[in-house]
């Protein structure tokens, strides 16, 4: 391996490069991000970054990340669909996301880092590309592998090995006094504890649901199938579909040789999915499927699809579907919730402002009852109810949250916070002052999450001095504009 460095080192974000030199999980996912792709004239791209072109094709990274980002937000919960809203933000984060991966192995190669073909072979090897089932180098499939695909493996892994060798040289200089420490954790441990009411967006009348959902079933409509992927070929996805019609019984066998998608491991077998799931070019010809049925070949900006249905398509019961009901007559009607919950909201606000020592009398009298939160602090990743013993979902990753909560003094009433499901009103009722034996306790984890947070916080300023400084075209907007 060769090394070299130019310049003066600069210190790297842990929690970004973990996420840049991890495999890309490339998951069959659905969303309307295929109308981006497929426009006539062909494929423009996303954005040139210091004369280097990043493609939104079917097989590039900035698919491969969207497929990745998709694929996690859909298993956050699997019961509700992905809005349109949310795909425009998730192709923002990958394109984001390869911006800022070609921005440092720029950097990398304009330092001298690199890293020499056999440690990237031994990479390769190490990681199972060509394994055997008991993980041994499989010498007839490496050699069965089109060139063209082995080169694609062979500059995908030097690049990641690259960026951690980037991260390991640049990652060590952190140093953390114990006064800077002490002082952070001073403040970092510091926290309020509050009793609030979350009004929700989606609490609505029974009735009300009753009648969307009888009027919008297909937003209900769910269907079980299983797919072959072929992701570039149509030739080979036209000789794998004679075969499925040859032998209908062994789709699940042939999946698991033939498919192109991390779901050949369980036969091609999707599990239960909503129309809105899946790119409506896949939905349009699942839902038309009975239990067993075939498709032919489906095109999609993920390749072709050879679809089995393993269930006809149902509509899920009310009961069954109430919390998808829920989420989308809040989608359908977002700004008359809104209205109706900032109404109520600033009722609830004005009273209690006059009188906080009433605050929960007043939910009472609204038929609310209050929550009372564990001590609320800065560098706290989970917030609890008072006894910890459940999490208060509602309050976390939201910035604004600590924000207000630290603005307000004790017996006072803040908010409302806005959330993604509703307004937050809350009351003050308590504050933590810095225990020196909690300190001493914690001090070997928080020494370590301190350097992690500086060295990101050093991290930024390196990524925002270097956006600055390079050439950057971005399209994204321009292609959402046309498109729209």
């Amino acid at each position: 391996m060769a090394t070299q460095k130019k310049k003066k080192q600069i210190p790297f974000k842990k929690m970004i490069a973990t996420l840049i030199i991890g495999a890309v999980a490339v998951a069959f996912v659905g969303s309307f991000a295929f109308r981006y792709a497929g426009r006539r004239g062909g494929t423009p791209h996303l954005a040139v970054v210091n004369r280097e072109p990043i493609s939104m094709s079917s097989d590039s990274l900035f698919v491969n990340y969207y497929r990745q980002y998709y694929e996690e937000e859909r298993q956050k919960d699997s019961e509700t669909g992905i809005t349109e809203e949310k795909n425009i933000e998730l192709m923002r984060r990958a394109l984001d996301t390869v911006i800022q991966r070609t921005l440092i192995l720029q950097f990398a190669e304009k330092e001298g880092i690199d890293v020499s073909k056999d440690m990237v072979l031994a990479s390769i090897v190490r990681k199972g590309y060509y394994a055997t089932r008991d993980k041994r180098f499989d010498e007839e499939r490496y050699n069965n592998t089109p060139e063209s695909d082995r080169q694609i493996i062979f500059n995908s892994e030097k690049e990641q090995l690259i960026i951690s060798l980037f991260i390991e040289e640049y990652f060590n200089t952190v140093r953390v006094s114990d006064l800077e420490l002490k002082s952070f954790f001073q403040l970092s441990d510091y926290g309020k504890k509050i009793e609030y009411v979350l009004l929700r967006y989606d609490d609505v009348g029974e009735q009300k649901l009753q009648d969307f959902y009888k009027e919008n079933p297909k937003l209900f409509e769910k269907t079980q199938a299983a797919h072959i992927l072929i992701k570039k070929d149509r030739q080979r996805a036209e000789e794998v579909l004679r075969m499925v019609k040859e032998n209908p019984d062994d789709f699940a066998e042939i999946a698991k040789n033939e498919s192109e998608d991390p779901s050949a491991e369980k036969g091609g077998d999707l599990g239960w999915f909503y129309r809105k799931d899946m790119v409506p070019e896949f939905s349009e010809i699942a839902f038309k499927l009975k239990k067993d049925e075939l498709s032919d070949i489906v095109e999609t900006m993920f390749g072709f699809h050879i679809i089995k249905a393993l269930s006809s398509p149902t509509i899920e019961p009310f009961e069954d579907a109430l919390f998808k009901v829920k989420q989308e007559y809040v989608a359908e009607h977002r700004e008359e919730v809104e209205r109706e919950v900032a109404m109520t909201g600033k009722n609830i606000l004005t009273e209690a402002t006059q009188n906080p020592s009433s605050f929960l009398e007043i939910l009472s009298d609204h038929d609310l009852e209050a929550t009372t939160s564990d001590y609320i602090s800065i560098g706290m990743p989970y917030i609890f109810n008072e006894d910890q013993s459940f999490l208060l979902y509602e309050l976390m990753n939201n910035e604004s949250v600590i924000e207000n909560v630290f603005s307000v003094k004790i017996g006072n009433i803040g908010g409302p916070i806005k959330t993604a499901d509703g307004e937050i009103i809350f009351r003050v009722i308590e504050d933590k002052s810095f225990d020196p034996e909690i300190f001493e306790k914690r001090k070997d984890s928080f020494t370590l999450y301190y350097k992690n947070l500086k060295s990101n916080n050093l991290f930024n300023d390196w990524y925002r001095h270097t956006l600055n400084n390079s050439r950057i075209i971005d399209n994204f907007n321009k292609l959402l504009n046309q498109e729209s």
